[in-house]
């Protein structure tokens, strides 16, 4: 079982209409991607308080809404599979032209940030060598 229950998805977040069958697999998609996000496993995430936990969960859920919305190709593309094509700066998508985009379209939704902005989960920071280097690496 997810982070990321049905009854919390359809009672505390009101998600879209998400199938009893197809809720697992956007469920684990969307909490593969956002425990990625903040460098974190399962188990890490029980350990933090219950407002952190809720943020978490939360910005599970607006992943899946952005996959139910955009399909799980997002996921494993970068962009909406399939169905439109690209001639100049005009896109057509799904029948319907618009100016085009440079680029994929992000595979995390806008609304993650929202959730976990504040909560100092989101490090872009990368873990180095520890302190002294070894002197023959030859980097000084």
């Amino acid at each position: 079982m997810g982070l990321v229950s049905k009854d919390f998805y359809n009672n505390v977040y009101y998600g879209e209409p998400i199938s009893d069958t197809d809720f697992p697999k956007y469920e684990a998609r969307a909490e593969d991607m956002i425990l990625g996000l903040i460098h974190r496993n399962a188990q890490q995430v029980s350990a933090l308080s219950e407002d952190l936990q809720t943020a978490i969960k939360k910005a599970i859920c607006a992943q899946m809404d952005y996959f139910f919305e955009y399909g799980l190709g997002v996921s494993v593309y970068g962009k909406e599979a399939g169905g439109g094509f690209t001639v100049g700066k005009v896109s057509v998508n799904n029948g319907s032209a618009s100016k085009a985009a440079t680029g994929a379209r992000s595979m995390i939704a806008p609304a993650v940030y929202v959730y976990l902005e504040q909560t100092g989960l989101i490090n872009p920071s990368v873990e180095t060598a520890p302190e002294p280097w070894p002197a023959t690496r030859g980097w000084f």
